[in-house]
C-alpha cells in the first residue's frame, strides 16, 4: 500500500516531483513560487521547501536572484555515462552489504516491490518511474549504502527526466522481481547481473 505523505511540504514536494517526471514542466523553464502555490492551494513556504529539496535531488537547478530551473534530461552520451556510474554504485553496495541484510530491511525491499507491481498494474508511467527508483533505493539502504544515496539520487533524477521504459509494464516488473529473487537468495552474482540488466 502506498505510503501517505505526513506533511503539506511532503505533499507539495511529491506533486511537483510527479509533474517533473511526467514532463508537465518544460526543460529549462523557470518555476515560480507564487504560481505553484496558487495552483496547489498552499502558501509559498511549502513550495520554497519543495524547491530546495528537489534541487538537492537533482530535478531542479537553483540560480541566485533568478529562481529555480527545470534541469535538462541528459543527452545520449551523458545518459550512457550516468547509467554506468549508477550501475557501479548499486553493484558496489550490493557486493559489500548483501550478507548483512536483516529480515526487517528485506521486508522494506519486498514492500517497495509490491508498490512497483501495483504501479505496473495501473500502467501510469510516472508512478512506475518513481516506484522503480524507490525499489532500488530500498536495496541501497538495506545493503548499508545510506551514505551513497544522496549522490545516487542525483544520477537517478537525471535518468527520470528521460525515463522511457514503459513499453512493457510487466517486463519492467519481471526485471525487478528477478533482482528481488536474487537478493533473497543472497546471491551477489545473480543480483549484480539482474541489476545491470535492468539499469539502462
Amino acid at each position: 500500500m502506498p505510503i501517505s505523505p505526513k506533511t503539506v511540504r511532503e505533499q507539495v514536494t511529491n506533486q511537483i516531483r510527479d509533474d517533473l517526471v511526467s514532463g508537465r514542466f518544460e526543460a529549462g523553464s523557470m518555476l515560480r513560487e507564487i504560481e505553484l502555490a496558487s495552483r496547489l492551494g498552499v502558501s509559498r513556504g511549502p513550495v520554497r521547501d519543495a524547491f530546495i529539496h528537489l534541487s538537492q535531488e537533482g530535478y531542479l537547478a537553483y540560480y541566485a536572484n533568478r529562481g529555480v530551473m527545470v534541469r535538462h534530461p541528459p543527452n545520449p552520451d551523458e545518459r550512457t555515462f550516468i547509467t554506468s556510474i549508477r550501475q557501479q554504485i548499486e553493484t558496489h553496495v550490493v557486493e559489500n552489504g548483501i550478507q548483512d541484510l536483516t529480515d526487517e530491511s528485506f521486508q522494506k525491499v519486498e514492500a517497495a516491490l509490491e508498490r512497483l507491481k501495483e504501479a505496473c498494474d495501473v500502467g501510469k508511467a510516472t508512478g512506475i518511474a518513481l516506484r522503480d527508483i524507490e525499489f532500488h533505493e530500498s536495496i541501497m539502504r538495506a545493503c548499508g549504502g545510506e551514505d551513497l544515496v544522496g549522490a545516487w539520487r542525483q544520477l537517478c533524477s537525471r535518468m527520470l527526466l528521460s525515463y522511457s521504459r514503459h513499453d512493457n509494464y510487466q517486463q519492467t516488473y519481471q526485471e525487478h522481481l528477478e533482482i528481488f529473487t536474487s537478493l533473497s537468495a543472497r546471491s551477489v552474482k545473480r543480483t549484480v547481473k539482474a541489476l545491470k540488466a535492468n539499469i539502462k
